[in-house]
């Protein structure tokens, strides 16, 4: 779909990453992310300011921890337990030479969401995002809680279980994917052609999305709300084998 989008704006030099963001992320390649997206979370994150205590007593994103970023890797005691918490580091601008190295080294310590926040503080100040000066906190704080419009492991198995007439499972995983197995009652629309199909979803219904580890679905969760869907989507991983459902397990 991109692709096809790509090519009528007039681009005639077009690659497609099949594998998509979890096979990048599983390399060790990190994710670019927007104002829009940290603003939306702010709470939800851990937000790595990485120019260091001095440069944030300026002026740094409300709620970041100040780490240069010769130091993040040797503060690898600090980060949370939680291997799917969300980390964002950001410098002065997106200065993606100097983050990427680091933001590979985390994921390598077993992060599925690492980040980098595109256009840095300047372009976070330039949206008039909230910000704050003087007391810095230099230790991460972390508090592992639902992120908006992701459902619970275990409302998502009484779904499965009990297939609710109000509600829909919405599988957006690969083709091939869904070919080795799927829940039951549940529909198969990959992530990247979702857009495209969304008039083959009921209005009157709750759509819950899930893929293999989650960052997918939210993706789905994202595109649904945008286009005026009620949705939710579940942040864990989920496996069919032999027919039988391996849920939430992360």
């Amino acid at each position: 779909m991109a692709a096809r989008m790509a090519a009528r704006m007039g681009y005639n030099n077009i690659r497609v990453y099949h594998a998509g963001a979890p096979a990048w992320v599983k390399a060790g390649y990190p994710l670019i992310t927007t104002y829009d997206f940290v603003s939306k979370r702010m709470g939800y994150l851990v937000i790595i300011d990485t120019r260091g205590p001095e440069a944030a007593k300026k002026g740094h994103i409300q709620g970041a921890v100040a780490i240069a970023r010769d130091q993040v890797i040797k503060e690898k005691h600090q980060f949370p337990v939680d291997k799917k918490a969300y980390i964002v580091l950001y410098g002065q601008k997106t200065e993606l030479d100097q983050l990427a190295p680091i933001a590979k080294e985390i994921i390598g310590w077993g992060f599925s969401r690492v980040f980098i926040l595109e256009g840095g503080y300047e372009k976070w100040v330039k949206n008039n995002g909230p910000i704050q000066s003087g007391l810095v906190r230099t230790k991460i704080f972390y508090l592992p809680r639902p992120h908006p419009g992701e459902i619970t492991g275990d409302e998502f198995v009484n779904i499965v279980r009990h297939r609710p007439s109000d509600k829909l499972i919405l599988d957006v995983r690969t083709q091939a994917e869904a070919s080795t197995g799927m829940i039951k009652g549940a529909i198969n629309i990959p992530v990247d052609e979702l857009s495209s199909r969304l008039n083959e979803l009921p209005r009157d219904k709750e759509i819950i999305t899930h893929c293999r580890t989650g960052l997918r679905a939210e993706m789905a969760y994202n595109i649904l709300r945008n286009a005026g869907f009620r949705a939710r989507f579940l942040n864990d991983k989920v496996d069919i084998i032999q027919g039988k459902m391996y849920c939430c397990y992360k």
